[in-house]
């Protein structure tokens, strides 16, 4: 049987450059999944949508580890 030469679809790839004021063992919060992200991380202040914040404060305000992955200290 003959392919019809549709392409499958592009992964979405991250934004090149991470949002300012990340850093200090601060996360990044994606505030539409809920996800935070440790520094140093593909998606780290990459998100659309997010904030960074403190892996505590991530963590009271209901915000789960890429992965569940904590964050190394």
């Amino acid at each position: 049987m003959a392919k019809t030469g549709a392409t499958p679809a592009a992964k979405t790839a991250a934004p090149t450059t991470a949002a300012a004021g990340g850093g200090d063992g601060k996360v990044w919060v994606n505030t539409k999944s809920k996800t935070y992200h440790c520094e140093g991380t593909k998606f780290y202040g990459k998100t659309k949508v997010g904030e960074y914040m403190t892996e505590a404060d991530a963590k009271a305000k209901g915000n789960h580890a890429d992965h569940g992955k904590a964050c190394a200290k």
